[in-house]
């Protein structure tokens, strides 16, 4: 696999998920064992890295830290962008097409909805975000009792990102990137592979929405860390 163009990483270690809430954080420790097992399996890959496995942010940050590439980076808000275009287009009566907007931040309960910047047709408009949130947080639930795992939203994300990555496709997606010491979703514009943060300002609520989610990855990874040192590497 060495000699591949990118890898996608989502493997998924064997645990129970009894969360209700944090639903995406309960794999740390599972997921960060085999992480960092992959990181040595592929240690001198220099190609780009795009990782599905949960939590995202800090499985991103862990294999980019520990494998020390660049070029490593997350699908997480990309998923949480296309969710929240679909449904402010239904509860607006638009095409898809029409919603322009991000999710930034944690993929997870932390996850930063950039009303401020959000446009409907062009225009500025009210968003429901706390409807929005709402819908959001049962969706795991209501996958659990419908089809059990998605995998079509991820599919595609993993696509887009790829095709950014590797330069068949320029412009902007959501992807978990480094951050003031972190790993969290940020909008990257991709110029031939190569990409550059292109955050619109935030809202005050916004810039305190994005601090705690800063907050709560940097004390999810350091935990992560803490407890795999404590752990034999397999």
């Amino acid at each position: 696999m060495k000699s591949c163009d990118a890898i996608v990483l989502c493997p998924r270690a064997a645990f129970a998920n009894d969360h209700t809430t944090d639903i995406r954080m309960a794999g740390l420790i599972a997921n960060g064992a085999t992480i960092r097992h992959l990181v040595q399996e592929l240690a001198g890959f220099t190609g780009p890295v795009v990782v599905v496995t949960n939590p995202v942010d800090v499985m991103t940050r862990l294999y980019a830290e520990a494998s020390g590439s660049t070029r490593v980076w997350g699908i997480g808000s990309s998923t949480d962008t296309a969710r929240y275009g679909l449904i402010l287009a239904r509860t607006t009566g638009v095409p898809t097409r029409a919603v322009h907007g991000h999710v930034i931040g944690e993929h997870g309960d932390l996850a930063v909805i950039r009303a401020s910047s959000t446009t409907v047709n062009g225009r500025a408009a009210r968003i429901p975000v706390q409807a929005i949130r709402a819908e959001t947080a049962a969706r795991p639930d209501r996958i659990a009792a419908g089809i059990g795992r998605v995998r079509s939203g991820p599919a595609a994300a993993t696509v887009a990102a790829l095709a950014r990555a590797l330069g068949v496709t320029d412009g902007v997606i959501e992807l978990s990137a480094p951050r003031d010491g972190t790993y969290l979703g940020m909008p990257l514009h991709f110029t031939s592979g190569h990409p550059t943060v292109c955050l619109p300002r935030l809202g005050a609520e916004e810039q305190r929405e994005l601090a705690a989610a800063e907050v709560k990855l940097q004390a999810a990874y350091y935990h992560l860390c803490s407890t795999l040192k404590e752990m034999p590497v397999s």
